[in-house]
């Protein structure tokens, strides 16, 4: 029975010059015909779920959606929940305020994930972010207020331009603003997206790779576990969530083009959104894509999901990797340590996890 479930909730004021998710620029008048859509594929996969101990509402801006039609979402989810459920969602900063936090909560969410990225105007400005930093800092302030168990934000580095000055400032401002959790991503320039179109060159490999190291020495000095590879949290606010997708646990995921993984099989639903509701009118399912994961593909997601952790990995669980035989190397390289099944990286091999997996394994 499946214990973590995903929606996703498309609907964005604008496309971020990175982004390659899958979002619907507009359309908010689709917004109420798309809950019911959901609600609709909730219900006929229903006999899938078991008590969910997570659930994420992840987009997208989510809260475009508005606190009377999350509350309604989850109206429909609450039979499902297990007690103390972790219910996230994220959030763009200048879609929220402190009325709209209030209402959040009271409809179940417990944790927030708040969108960032910087809090410089001119990488904001690359980024095709709508958000000051002044209304993320409100945003922030606001829902630690509200009183939700766990306050996150999102940030990235290495976005063009970005200067070690411009990172410093914004490791202070989180420093600044306590929140319970951050996940700092390294930007990725993603096929078909505005930052690819205009041909930005990134930061060089070796201002990347000093810019991950001060921020996981910042953040561990302001208190913050380094407990996956992109994400840091102070003592029990760990994303739960997250956790089970690295834990490479069965999941359910509802809404244009969401993913679920359940009994080894893969489905992707159809992705654009006329579509999609189209489906769900005529027939009550998407349309969607299907795999069946070969033992040796769930090996190899073990290996990669699992060791992105700060934790050792239970090769009993896992399976062997394709080059056992580089597991001693690796080891005598002061990369990784071996204690029986257990296989965990060390601090040094966490900053070259990439160059250790592909040692380890064969990724086709």
């Amino acid at each position: 029975m499946v214990r973590h479930l995903y929606v996703h909730l498309p609907f964005c004021a604008s496309r971020c010059g990175y982004c390659g998710f899958v979002v619907e620029v507009g359309a908010l008048d689709r917004r109420d015909a798309y809950l019911d859509a959901v609600r609709v594929e909730l219900g006929a996969e229903r006999a899938c779920l078991g008590a969910l101990e997570t659930v994420y509402l992840g987009g997208g801006t989510p809260t475009l959606m508005r606190p009377h039609r999350i509350a309604t979402l989850l109206e429909d989810v609450a039979p499902h929940l297990a007690p103390g459920a972790e219910v996230s969602m994220e959030a763009n900063p200048e879609t929220v305020d402190r009325a709209a936090w209030d209402r959040y909560r009271a409809a179940g969410i417990t944790r927030v994930s708040i969108g960032a990225q910087s809090f410089q105007p001119e990488l904001l400005a690359v980024l095709d972010r709508r958000a000051t930093a002044d209304q993320v800092r409100r945003a922030v302030a606001c829902a630690q207020e509200a009183g939700f168990a766990s306050v996150s934000i999102d940030l990235l580095f290495g976005v063009p331009g970005q200067t070690a000055a411009q990172l410093a400032a914004d490791i202070a401002e989180v420093a600044a603003l306590g929140v319970d959790h951050v996940s700092w991503y390294e930007l990725e320039i993603k096929p078909d997206t505005a930052l690819e179109r205009m041909g930005v060159p990134l930061p060089d490999e070796d201002w990347g790779a000093d810019a991950y190291e001060t921020i996981v020495a910042e953040l561990e000095r302001h208190g913050y576990r380094w407990y996956e590879t992109a994400n840091f949290a102070r003592p029990g606010h760990e994303c739960r969530h997250s956790l089970a997708y690295w834990e490479a646990r069965d999941y359910l995921g509802l809404g244009v083009g969401a993913v679920s993984t359940i009994d080894g099989v893969r489905w992707r639903n159809r992705s654009a959104l006329g579509g999609y509701l189209g489906d769900m009118a005529s027939r009550g399912r998407p349309g969607r894509t299907e795999e069946a994961l070969e033992d040796a593909v769930r090996r190899r997601e073990r290996w990669m999901l699992g060791l992105r952790l700060d934790r050792p990995l239970d090769t009993v669980w896992a399976g062997p990797p394709d080059h056992p035989d580089a597991l001693a190397r690796l080891a005598d390289g002061g990369l990784l340590e071996v204690s029986g099944s257990r296989v965990v990286l060390t601090r040094r091999g966490r900053f070259v996890q990439n160059a250790v997996l592909h040692q380890l394994m064969e990724f086709v």
